[in-house]
């Protein structure tokens, strides 16, 4: 989805729910969306991030998957979302950093 409609979206989901502060969870996951909300909706002013290592994060998910029903819970496709975070996620921290 490309960066203009996603931050689109959630100035929606801002607009429907008025609040002086908001803690947006999972965004942004890639540069092209950090820069249109700073461009489009305002400056970050914190953010969070959990330095955990990969392997937790296999080990999480896998346990996850025993009780989640989640067909998307696999060894497979797990290694494709931490190579997504890798390569499109993590700059977004990176960015954040030196700021």
């Amino acid at each position: 989805m490309p960066a203009k409609l996603t931050v689109q979206v959630l100035i929606n989901a801002l607009i429907a729910t008025p609040s002086k502060n908001y803690l947006i969870d999972g965004f942004p996951r890639a540069i092209d969306q950090a820069e249109e909300f700073e461009k489009t909706v305002a400056e970050c002013q914190s953010v969070l991030y959990f330095n955990t290592p990969e392997e937790i994060c296999v080990a999480r998910c896998l346990e996850r998957a025993k009780t989640s029903g989640r067909s998307d819970d696999t060894e497979e496709i797990i290694a494709k979302r931490l190579k997504t975070y890798n390569e499109a996620s993590r700059p977004v921290v990176e960015m954040y950093t030196k700021l």
